[in-house]
């Protein structure tokens, strides 16, 4: 099953904005199995930065316009407050809180980057003073 971590970890850093997520269905298994078939290798688990930046870039690719238009919408907000607001809320499977928080941010200011280049400073200074 599809977790839906980076899109809760966003929503919350959007100051619990009212965003929903839904986990994607899981793929059906492959029917064309045979006897003589060779087992698929599994995947190599990813380790803690690269899972932090396979997070970052699906909620970024994903919700950046949301978070552009919240940041606007919402210019007194402290995002400190609302990172750590989030951080005590949503659990992100297997990161640590260094990772967890590191995520938060990738996602503001990659976000910023992409879609609100006018937001950059701001989150740049609130973020950096935390």
């Amino acid at each position: 099953m599809r977790k839906i971590a980076p899109a809760a970890l966003l929503c919350g850093v959007i100051l619990l904005s009212g965003c929903s997520a839904a986990s994607s269905p899981t793929a059906a298994p492959s029917a064309t199995a045979t006897a003589t078939a060779t087992p698929t290798p599994s995947a190599t688990p990813l380790t803690e930065p690269e899972e932090v930046t396979k997070q970052t870039t699906t909620a970024v690719n994903l919700y950046s316009q949301l978070v552009c238009t919240n940041l606007a919408e919402n210019p007194d907000v402290d995002l400190n407050a609302a990172v750590d607001q989030l951080l005590a809320t949503y659990a992100t499977e297997n990161l640590s809180e260094e990772a967890r928080l590191q995520l938060a941010h990738n996602v503001l200011e990659q976000s910023a980057a992409k879609d609100c280049p006018d937001q950059t400073e701001r989150i740049a200074a609130e973020l950096g003073e935390g």
